[in-house]
């Protein structure tokens, strides 16, 4: 893979010439300096200044730090708030990944009023040609706190994730595979977002549960977390059933966990009255 220190001079070089970039400031885990950074942790760099929009339309200045493998981009909003900034997202020929914010000046600003998450896990001012960056706080490191469910974002998880476990076995039963699984993974959406909401409402407090379960095995219990391996089947009709009912049993007594914790009513018979329908399904299955 790229060397990560030669890939950040470079564009640093470039940056100090560009007029279109006024800032340079990194974040990510290279710049949270909290000891997660491996051999195949990349680059997460915002390019801040007047031109931002130029450089979101011109497709040549990013592979001028390598031979580019493959890059995605998303243009920027008419008037970008918060995340809403233009990116672009590289994988150079070695295999190393740069994910390039594009924001103007008022993205600084607007931290300076108060830094988001991600900088307040730590960032790192590389260049700074007219001073945009003097307002910004120093990060804390600390990470977001999670939210608890409300109660309507409750009993919306709940609904989708039943939704689909209904007609899994619809599909199982016509041998149509691929939408099985194409539903499975929106019901581990759902399971997703029940287990950092168990983890949110803990006793112990909650921990730092990041994005898409990145970490999982650090925020979820032992117990919790094999039942997560568990859950993923084979392409398989039989397989594919055996995850789904170990699917649908961790979200009954995980969902279960959070709604005693966030004192809402239970809904007891709805996991039971589903377990019943897949298991009539299943007596159908070849």
């Amino acid at each position: 893979m790229e060397d990560p220190e030669q890939l950040l001079a470079d564009i640093l070089d470039w940056a100090k010439t560009d007029d279109r970039i006024v800032a340079v400031v990194q974040t990510g885990s290279r710049a949270r300096r909290d000891g997660r950074v491996d051999a195949y942790s990349d680059l997460d760099i915002e390019l801040i200044g007047p031109g931002w929009r130029e450089l979101a339309a011109d497709r040549e200045w990013s592979d001028r730090f390598g031979t580019e493998l493959v890059s995605v981009s998303t243009d920027p909003e008419p008037e970008p708030e918060d995340d809403d900034w233009a990116s672009r997202l590289v994988v150079y020929a070695g295999g190393r990944k740069v994910d390039f914010t594009l924001a103007g000046p008022e993205r600084l600003s607007r931290l300076a009023e108060g830094l988001d998450d991600l900088y307040q896990r730590g960032y790192v001012v590389h260049l700074d040609k007219a001073g945009v960056t003097a307002g910004l706080a120093a990060p804390t490191g600390a990470a977001p706190v999670p939210a608890r469910p409300t109660r309507e974002e409750f009993d919306e998880a709940l609904d989708e994730f039943w939704f689909e476990a209904t007609q899994i076995p619809v599909y199982l039963a016509r041998g149509d595979l691929w939408v099985v699984k194409f539903r499975d993974n929106t019901m581990k959406e759902f399971l997703l977002r029940m287990l950092q909401w168990y983890a949110a409402t803990g006793p112990s407090g909650p921990p730092d549960v990041w994005h898409i379960g990145h970490h999982m095995d650090e925020w979820l219990p032992t117990e919790l977390y094999d039942r997560v391996r568990a859950s993923f089947g084979h392409f398989d009709a039989a397989d594919s059933l055996r995850a789904l009912r170990v699917t649908t049993a961790l979200f009954r007594d995980v969902s279960a966990e959070v709604a005693a914790r966030c004192g809402f009513p239970p809904r007891a018979d709805l996991p039971d009255k589903v377990a019943a329908h897949i298991d009539a399904l299943a007596r159908s299955l070849p």
